[in-house]
């Protein structure tokens, strides 16, 4: 890792949000060194005023994490932009999920929400905001910007959308996944050109890299 890197690491108090920082970092450099022919140290990973890495030497290639509990996921476009979003069922109880829906959903899909069995709609509320999210992370702003403003069709787990949000075409895949062993996740990517069906790459165990790059700290 950089020496800005390590310095991120060092700052962390939890080692939880370490680890998950620097197998991010791991992925990155990993994955999009060999796409672009480079060591993985050699790769140079900047970040946004908004805090988004990017890659300064590469412009052409924009990439995008999420992580939830003990997994990170790592999305990757050339000649676009991308994000993406993994979500675990449970992370948000039924309680959350009812309190933050107004500041999420449009009115429409607030109306979609209450249409459903009571039993269908937390997952119903977990479908827009993964799929929020990513269009949010697509853009480069997050969260910053007012999710409201993107107004999403109803999905199932197999569906591809094409949505308008703040002006700009979003084309999105959106999914669950499940896997020997770990928990089931939703997933959504999005992205500012067509999108085939995501191609799910598991990752070597980096788990004693992580190790030693908290001895760092």
């Amino acid at each position: 890792m950089s020496d800005a890197e390590k310095a991120r690491v060092a700052a962390f108090r939890s080692r939880d949000a370490a680890r998950l920082f620097i197998a991010g970092r791991l992925l990155c450099r990993s994955i999009i060194g060999r796409m672009v022919g480079c060591a993985p140290q050699a790769l140079t990973i900047s970040l946004t005023p908004h805090g988004r890495p990017y890659l300064p030497d590469h412009a052409d290639i924009d990439f995008n994490l999420s992580h939830t509990t003990d997994r990170v996921a790592l999305a990757v476009c050339r000649g676009g932009r991308v994000g993406i979003d993994i979500e675990q069922p449970d992370r948000i109880s039924e309680t959350e999920a009812l309190e933050i829906m107004p500041f999420i959903l449009c009115e429409r899909e607030l109306d979609d929400i209450q249409r459903q069995a009571p039993e269908q709609r937390h997952r119903t509320f977990l479908s827009y905001w993964v799929r929020k999210e990513a269009v949010l992370k697509c853009r480069g702003r997050g969260f910053l910007d007012d999710p409201r403003g993107i107004a999403l069709e109803p999905a199932d787990t197999t569906e591809n959308m094409l949505n308008r949000a703040f002006d700009e075409a979003n084309f999105i895949r959106f999914g669950s996944c499940r896997s020997e062993n770990a928990p089931n996740f939703l997933w959504a990517v999005a992205a500012s050109q067509m999108l085939y069906e995501p191609v799910w790459q598991q990752h070597p165990d980096v788990g004693s890299l992580i190790e030693d790059c908290l001895k760092l700290k």
